[in-house]
């Protein structure tokens, strides 16, 4: 009987254990709604992809955001849980932004560089959900985006994100 129950511990503890190494979902925030990609490059290093815009009477157009992230467990008496991680990371976003009501059809490109702090639970090993917390900042326009101030700041991102387990 021990035999069996120290069996059946280990297959529970290594299924719940268990890598994905690439996701795919949804998102949506204060930057925009739209894609969002996940690929594990090491146990604790991986790369995130998020494709995101926005349409309104204000804005248009949408950025790319692209980060290396570094994830950790949750060490807490209460949150015991392996599926229950936060991480950290920086990279880049590039994009375009445009005034609606402009009749020259002129946009802005934005380019910089990004901070990101996040959390993601694992649910029954096929759907992650998480929150992410971004700090960034346009080097390319050097003025504010038209229109900008009204969606959100320039400085400061957050967002919800969904994605299905691909492996």
């Amino acid at each position: 009987m021990k035999k069996l129950f120290f069996t059946l511990s280990i297959l529970i503890s290594f299924s719940v254990s268990a890598q994905y190494v690439n996701s795919f979902g949804v998102r949506g925030g204060l930057r925009g709604v739209g894609v969002t990609y996940k690929h594990f490059l090491a146990p604790k290093l991986f790369l995130t992809a998020d494709a995101v815009g926005t349409k309104s009477q204000e804005l248009q157009g949408g950025e790319l955001i692209a980060a290396i992230n570094v994830r950790n467990k949750i060490h807490n008496t209460n949150l015991q849980s392996k599926a229950l991680t936060w991480s950290y990371g920086a990279g880049l976003h590039g994009g375009y932004y445009r005034d609606p009501n402009n009749t020259n059809s002129e946009s802005n490109l934005v380019l910089g560089p990004d901070a990101r702090l996040g959390a993601e639970f694992l649910f029954a090993e096929q759907w992650c959900f998480g929150i992410d917390f971004t700090g960034f900042y346009n080097v390319m326009p050097l003025e504010k985006v038209e229109g900008m101030d009204t969606k959100y700041s320039q400085v400061f991102g957050a967002g919800l994100f969904i994605r299905y387990v691909i492996q």
